[in-house]
């Protein structure tokens, strides 16, 4: 390491990420990938020690601060190790100074495991792919010029920009109040028994990238709409004709990267929730694709998008908030994220293609992502054919997750499952 004790100022979207941590929601995400062969431990420790050399800022503990949670530099990375514990298990545990990431591997598989400050998926993407890249690079000698040069890109400062400061703006006009917006209409909720151990549910269904965006392309919707359409009617299947005046509303998080240029690998998303209203549902996924394909197409707007990102600089730029000690800004945080989850039933999120060299996909399999939830999360990555749904349940119950998986057959999608529920 250089030596150096630096220290980070939390970007918008993580200030409220420490206060929502609550039982198996530990706001730690996990990202797979699978490989055509066993791995070795040996150099899968070295070319995580390389790739930290591009994200130094991957080494931190969180901190508190008297008014603000701040990230302190660590001089160690983590130990490389076979995974011996459930998944998704909690990175941080408060007062103490330990790395917010973890990575493991078990047979054929690489995980990281990093708690949502760090990073958001696309981030975390970037970190993983450099390890991957750098592993395969030393186990079979490949040339490295030919994968990603002597670097992996963008240069430390821009991997560890703070983007929603560099964009925020201020608005002129009417200000809005994102506060009071972040209280909204009561959402149904979905229902099952939950882990008494607060172990985390992984399924992975994975299928073809191909076959699924014929399926999309047949019903002339995009693969996030048609995705989260299917989601949707997967709830609607398991309520209760008395549930339907409450409805279904979907976090959708949104990639701000494809807006704004930015090679941050910190946390630079927004949220949009999209709802649909069980009403409308005459048991065919035709009366849920254009609700949410315009649901989808408004929230996407340039200055929805804009508006969304400004969202996250609510508390920071609040004047009245500001001054107020940390531990009653924790309060506060915990008070807005139970309301805000009295109005969305589940989340979906859509990882994208995941951005590997190309002489490195003859030793690929697939890649996956998972994130922890109190409810039921889905999580959808592409690799070269191989499209994964990767679905996160608090719950021992696998309602949403079975009506999903059917549904995709029925339209003719080829599904292979597998689940942690029976790994050894």
């Amino acid at each position: 390491m250089n030596g150096r004790n630096n220290w980070y100022r939390l970007d918008n979207a993580a200030k409220i990420i420490p206060a929502s941590v609550s039982g198996a929601d530990t706001r730690v995400f996990r990202l797979v990938c699978e490989l055509n062969e066993e791995v070795d431990p040996h150099v899968l420790q070295q070319a995580l020690d390389r790739a930290l050399e591009a994200f130094p800022y991957m080494n931190c503990c969180l901190r508190k601060g008297i008014f603000w949670y701040y990230m302190d530099e660590l001089d160690h990375g983590a130990v490389v190790h076979e995974e011996y514990t459930r998944a998704l298990k909690s990175l941080y545990v408060p007062g103490r100074r330990n790395l917010l990431y973890r990575v493991v591997y078990r047979k054929n598989r690489i995980m990281l495991e990093m708690f949502h400050v760090l990073a958001d998926g696309t981030g975390g993407f970037m970190f993983f792919s450099a390890i991957i890249t750098e592993y395969l690079v030393q186990k079979h000698g490949l040339d490295r010029s030919l994968v990603a040069g002597e670097g992996f890109g963008p240069s430390v400062d821009e991997l560890r920009d703070d983007a929603f400061s560099r964009f925020y703006e201020k608005e002129k006009k009417k200000k809005r109040n994102y506060l009071k917006e972040m209280f909204p209409t009561t959402a149904y909720h979905l229902k099952g028994t939950y882990d008494e151990n607060m172990d985390a549910h992984l399924i992975e269904g994975t299928s073809s990238v191909r076959r699924i965006l014929d399926i999309c392309h047949a019903h002339h919707v995009t693969l996030g709409v048609f995705v989260t359409s299917v989601w949707i009617e997967s709830i609607l299947r398991q309520m209760k004709r008395s549930e339907y005046d409450h409805p279904v509303v979907v976090s959708v998080p949104v990639n701000l990267r494809q807006f704004f240029p930015s090679e941050t690998s910190r946390n630079f998303f927004g949220v949009i929730n999209v709802s649909y209203d069980p009403a409308s549902y005459d048991g065919t996924l035709e009366s849920i694709l254009p609700v949410i394909g315009e649901e989808f197409r408004k929230m996407l707007l340039p200055e929805n998008v804009q508006q969304t990102m400004n969202s996250y600089s609510a508390l920071e730029h609040n004047l009245a908030i500001k001054p107020v000690p940390l531990a009653l800004k924790d309060l506060t945080v915990r008070g807005i994220k139970y309301m805000m989850d009295r109005g969305v039933t589940t989340s979906v999120s859509n990882v994208g293609k995941v951005d590997i060299p190309e002489p490195l996909h003859p030793y690929i399999h697939k890649f996956c992502s998972f994130m922890a939830c109190k409810t039921v999360f889905l999580c959808i990555s592409t690799f070269e054919d191989c499209i994964v749904f990767g679905v996160v349940s608090a719950f021992e119950e696998h309602t949403t997750e079975k009506f999903f998986f059917r549904r995709l057959t029925e339209l003719g999608a080829d599904v292979e499952i597998a689940s942690n529920d029976y790994y050894a």
